[in-house]
């Protein structure tokens, strides 16, 4: 068989697209993908570079809260790796070499939400950050972006994933009463609900793409670790038996966004976010990185999705030893009328 038919083949793994979203589906005028944005995970200076490399033109990050305390979206740790840079002399280390390659910084802050005796160390641990050069705050409470606002009137807000940002009224509503500029959609938002969106005025649109994480990409704590069960990915049994994954019959996480960028950046989403703070393999985490960016490139060149597809498989090992069993076997696709969309609740 050629590499052409397998490509084919693998074309045919994807479903087609719900009746609400066909109508969504478009290739772009070229110039539109150069605006969109790829906002990737930093936890320390190597993946601040290796990211730089993969083609992330924007980072988020956090640092380090009191003991105990998380004011993020993750704990410090996740399954023994940790989700925030370190100390403060780091963090500006970090913040300005990510500066200095042309990158926009955002402070994730999106903790669910802030006790009422721990919002004067929220502020102050907020304050560090824009004072370390973060360019923007990502909040995921109401009561958040009010004292981030009043206290950083000029600071750029991003209602972040936590905040559940479902309905065009309600990202009004932070853009009228809080001053937020850009909101986070949630991760089982469809074509149709991301253009209206995208068609509001004064708010910016950032999509999380490549996640598995259910409705509520970020917010899961669930550990990852055997015996345990997989994160939002997994059933679970309280029971004495080895743990087994039990499938995630109720999962809405779709993972693969690909073949779906041009009708993104058509809509006129303003960045595509990648998840993984907290990824144990952070050279695989920016490879994620680097294949969002290789599909945004195409889109530029004026290539069909097809073709693009065709130049990934051609110079990615990836896309076979990993991508191809992993998300278009399994029908993991992101957009498309899949079984575990269909499943979500």
């Amino acid at each position: 068989m050629s590499d052409t038919a397998h490509i084919s083949d693998q074309f045919a793994l994807a479903p087609p697209h719900t009746l609400h979203e066909a109508p969504f589906v478009s290739h772009p005028d070229p110039a539109t993908a150069r605006q969109v944005e790829i906002n990737a995970p930093v936890r320390n200076l190597q993946m601040l570079e290796l990211q730089i490399a993969g083609g992330a033109s924007e980072v988020y990050l956090a640092h380090r809260s009191p003991a105990g305390v998380s004011f993020d979206a993750l704990p410090g740790r996740r399954d023994g790796d940790p989700t925030q840079i370190s100390n403060p002399r780091l963090l500006k280390s970090i913040i300005k070499q990510a500066h200095d390659a042309g990158l926009r910084v955002h402070l994730a802050a999106d903790a669910p939400a802030v006790p009422a005796d721990l919002r004067d160390a929220y502020l102050a641990h907020v304050t560090q950050g824009i004072e370390a050069g973060a360019d923007s705050v990502m909040v995921a409470s109401l009561p958040a972006a009010r004292q981030v606002r009043d206290a950083h009137p000029a600071i750029p807000l991003t209602a972040a994933g936590g905040m559940g940002v479902t309905t065009t009224a309600f990202a009004q509503h932070l853009r009228d009463t809080y001053a937020i500029g850009r909101i986070v959609t949630p991760h089982a938002a469809g074509l149709d609900e991301i253009a209206a969106f995208c068609a509001l005025d004064g708010i910016e649109v950032e999509v999380p793409v490549q996640t598995g994480s259910g409705a509520d990409c970020h917010s899961c704590r669930l550990p990852d670790q055997q015996g345990v069960g997989l994160g939002c990915r997994a059933g679970y049994r309280d029971d004495d038996e080895p743990g087994a994954d039990l499938g995630g019959f109720l999962d809405g996480a779709s993972d693969c966004a690909l073949c779906d960028i041009p009708s993104l950046a058509a809509l006129g989403v303003k960045a595509l976010q990648i998840p993984g703070r907290e990824s144990p393999i952070v050279r695989q985490n920016a490879k994620i990185t680097q294949m969002y960016r290789r599909a945004l490139n195409g889109v530029e060149k004026g290539w069909s999705t097809r073709r693009t597809i065709e130049d990934i498989d051609r110079i990615e090992l990836t896309w076979q030893m990993g991508w191809v069993p992993r998300m278009c076997e399994q029908q993991r696709c992101r957009f498309r009328d899949t079984p575990r969309r269909r499943a979500h609740v």
